[in-house]
């Protein structure tokens, strides 16, 4: 490569190359989370529901979040981000189980 195009063309490679490590990154990132998400299983009981919003800075528009919290048979607290339907179909002590290789928890009676 003559010496004109390395100067050139060097930190173009370069940019491009760790911008690239950084979205390998991230994705790899992401793809270890949704697949430890889905490996989990637990049996629980429904201990609280939070409802959150978000006002948007540069528009009108209201963001809501809506969050499960489940107390699993060891103890341990879950939380679970749903949608509006799903939040609303459940009432604090139902009980929910998440089996291995599904990402969101269904009712037991």
């Amino acid at each position: 490569m003559q010496p004109e195009k390395a100067i050139i063309f060097g930190p173009i490679i370069l940019f491009f190359l760790i911008f690239g490590a950084l979205i390998i990154g991230f994705l790899s990132v992401v793809i270890r989370l949704v697949l430890k998400g889905k490996a989990m299983a637990w049996k629980g009981t429904l201990i609280d529901k939070l409802h959150k919003t978000q006002d948007e800075y540069d528009s009108k528009k209201v963001n809501h979040f809506y969050t499960l919290i489940f107390k699993i048979e060891d103890g341990k607290e879950i939380k679970v981000g749903t949608s509006k339907e799903l939040f609303d179909s459940y009432q604090i002590g139902d009980q929910a189980e998440k089996k291995a290789g599904e990402l969101w928890p269904k009712k037991i009676n």
